[in-house]
């Protein structure tokens, strides 16, 4: 080899290395579920005054959601979230349509949605394939008549027994 002929591998392996290394950082980034973006983050962004609309309706309306989430009670069953619903004065809200839309904390690219089906006395229920423990946030919408109520919760949930 001649002297000096070493120098354009050094460099062309130098190049070579950081393109495969940028690609596996693209590949890690892109296929692993802890990685997320808010959807629809930049329209939220936009109706951002909306939002805040909707934060002084829910005061105003002082309807108090309180859910519970009961663990699967055999293996292959999915946990039960349910929620009961009250007025200020504690009425229960009945005939409401209530949705929700729920991720894990460490999976928050895997979203869960579902309709609650309504059992009555302000009560909705509904099954949902939680697989983890942890650190759930949970958003709720709520429509009953003219009225449109929101709700969102971070909360710790055990949906899986002995873990």
């Amino acid at each position: 080899m001649k002297k000096g002929s070493l120098w354009p591998w050094i460099i062309a392996g130098a190049l070579a290395l950081h393109v495969v290394g940028s690609l596996v950082v693209v590949f890690v980034a892109a296929s692993n579920s802890s990685y997320a973006v808010e959807e629809d983050y930049y329209q939220k962004a936009l109706h951002w005054n909306d939002k805040r609309a909707q934060d002084r309706t829910n005061e105003e309306l002082g309807w108090i959601l309180n859910l519970t989430v009961r663990p699967a009670v055999t293996p292959g069953e999915q946990p039960t979230l349910e929620v009961h619903l009250a007025e200020a004065g504690g009425e229960p809200v009945d005939d409401a349509v209530v949705a929700v839309e729920t991720f894990h904390n460490a999976r928050a690219d895997d979203i869960l949605r579902a309709r609650l089906d309504t059992v009555g006395e302000g009560v909705y229920r509904t099954t949902l394939p939680m697989r983890r423990n942890g650190r759930w946030e949970l958003r709720f919408t709520v429509d009953h008549g003219q009225e449109h109520f929101t709700h969102a919760e971070t909360r710790h949930l055990f949906v899986e027994r002995g873990r």
